[in-house]
């Protein structure tokens, strides 16, 4: 999608330092371009690793700036070679802002200087990170920072790329859904998701930018351990996909509120499931309680007020389906989402979820970033009503 920006102005000043921009998405080189441009860096920019190194051998940069992952070629393949380029022993590589911080920590160990910390002006960051690499005065608090946040014409044209992009995405399901999934189509999906998180991070709203950075961390743990994939996997991205098409406009988005503040019960009378189910919410970004048993469960509902709930189907002395039906007779939890827990997803099981009251359901043995996924959808189509 060509993008010209008529506002855009040139800085008009003498860049400082030329800066080598690697990133296999367009719309994101135009932009990031664009802000380092006005903060007086000279970008020349390359869509994959291969042409990056090429770039390397024709202009030495005094820096590069790159993303952790491509469709072509392998980053820390990318870094190492930098490393044996010579003159290019000591040269400053950043890596660009992402949840993915097992990858970042592996491009550090490869050789790359340093991975800019994720925040709520990333491009402030980007920037004040390379400021500070060359020792230059940093900016990020300064008034002039909402300049690193994206103009209208930006934001258009992010949310005019969404539904292309997530239409990209659906068409790699067939694909992954194959037994065994088509690894290619899968690393395909997990670079469109990767590019998709990127831009959501950028703009102003954060529930999108936080499910979309969990859908980037599944993604990137199936294409880790692609025997994980199973049909409760398969229907998650799926929802997550067709959920992000739904809410992908402002007028929409801005009625989402901060999903950290939201109260969420974990029913489960397994000690270990409980700190596992815990430790994949704070992983979204999410608080959470927890109750051992139904009456557990009843107590802390009649006492509190939660906006989601899981539950395990499989509890002492009343079962999931059962504690889910009492649930729902307590006039405050009519309408909050509530989703099952299970190791048998069964038409059976399916069927039982719905007909007690519950909205959806997992399938064990399930991944950390999958319930986040699936918790920050809900919590989401909570707030909207969309239940």
């Amino acid at each position: 999608m060509e993008t010209k920006n008529p506002a855009s102005a040139q800085s008009g000043g003498t860049h400082s330092k030329r800066v080598l921009l690697i990133s296999d998405d367009k719309l994101l080189l135009k932009f990031y371009r664009e802000k380092l441009d006005e903060s007086n860096f000279a970008a020349v920019t390359a869509r994959d690793p291969e042409k990056g190194k090429q770039l390397l051998t024709e202009q030495m940069p005094d820096m590069i700036l790159l993303d952790l992952v491509f469709q072509h070629g392998d980053v820390f393949d990318f870094i190492r070679a930098v490393r044996a380029t010579p003159g290019a022993k000591d040269l400053p590589i950043l890596v660009l802002p992402s949840p993915l911080g097992h990858l970042a920590n592996q491009a550090v160990q490869a050789g790359a200087t340093r991975c800019i910390q994720q925040s709520a002006s990333p491009v402030a960051s980007i920037v004040d990170t390379m400021k500070a690499v060359f020792c230059m005065p940093c900016n990020v608090d300064a008034p002039d920072a909402k300049a690193f946040q994206p103009d209208d014409f930006w934001t258009d044209a992010i949310f005019a790329n969404t539904i292309d992009a997530i239409n990209r995405m659906r068409h790699c399901l067939p694909g992954i859904a194959e037994t065994p999934p088509e690894l290619p189509t899968l690393r395909d999906l997990w670079s469109l998701v990767h590019a998709f998180a990127q831009k959501a991070a950028l703009l102003p709203y954060k529930p999108f930018a936080q499910m979309s950075a969990s859908l980037d961390l599944l993604l990137h743990d199936l294409n880790q351990s692609p025997d994980e994939i199973n049909p409760s996997t398969l229907r998650t991205v799926g929802q997550a996909l067709d959920f992000l098409a739904t809410i992908s406009k402002p007028e929409c988005l801005k009625r989402l509120t901060d999903t950290g503040k939201a109260s969420l019960l974990v029913v489960d009378d397994e000690d270990g499931a409980r700190r596992f189910i815990t430790s994949a919410l704070q992983m979204a970004g999410l608080k959470s309680e927890w109750a051992e048993s139904p009456a557990h469960a009843l107590k802390k509902l009649n006492s509190s007020q939660m906006n989601l709930i899981f539950l395990d189907v499989g509890l002492p002395g009343m079962n999931g389906f059962e504690l889910c039906t009492k649930v729902r007779a307590i006039d405050q939890y009519k309408e909050t989402p509530i989703v099952f827990l299970t190791g048998m997803a069964t038409f059976q099981n399916k069927a039982k979820a719905s007909l007690s009251g519950g909205n959806d359901f997992i399938g064990k043995p399930f991944n950390l970033p999958e319930l986040g996924v699936k918790a920050l959808m809900w919590l989401c189509r909570g707030q909207l009503a969309l239940l």
